[in-house]
């Protein structure tokens, strides 16, 4: 190993950093939708998961792939919008059956872990295996299907 970093590996890094500070900020405007402002949960969620999108799409199209802002804006961001409502519908559909699989496990050891009750603990840990899986599948598709021009661009610079 030469310990450079390929240009794919700083971008998937650049990647990763947006999507920290969106669950930062998905996580905090929730909690200040429904804490602070009194907003109903579900619609406090949904507003924070859709300023969190807006915000990670920003930044995606400015910092991770300025090579596509030549791309539409509108087929750009629909594509990105409508792969996070998937990834947010996989996670949906996949936390309750990784949950109820953690839950028995932390209950009859009774892990203890932050002062978390045993739902709290087994809702974040189906959470954190699940994470990874999705983060992988948003950036593939985002890579090579949103931003799919990037490749063009990088190939035909190549060739000059």
């Amino acid at each position: 190993m030469t310990g450079k970093s390929t240009p794919e590996t700083l971008r998937f890094g650049k990647f990763l950093l947006v999507g920290a500070l969106n669950t930062l900020i998905d996580f905090g405007l929730m909690n200040l939708f429904s804490g602070w402002l009194g907003m109903p949960l579900v619609l406090a969620q949904a507003l924070s998961f859709i300023l969190a999108v807006i915000n990670s799409y920003t930044l995606n199209r400015l910092w991770v792939y300025p090579e596509s802002q030549a791309k539409s804006l509108a087929s750009q961001f629909s594509k990105f919008a409508l792969i996070n409502a998937a990834g947010l519908a996989l996670r949906t559909l996949t936390i309750p059956p990784v949950d109820s699989w953690f839950r028995p496990l932390i209950t009859s050891n009774d892990v203890q872990l932050f002062g978390l009750s045993a739902q709290a603990l087994s809702r974040n840990f189906a959470l954190a295996l699940i994470l990874p899986l999705t983060l992988i599948l948003n950036y593939l598709a985002n890579r090579f299907w949103t931003f799919g021009d990037v490749a063009k661009t990088q190939a035909e610079a190549k060739k000059v």
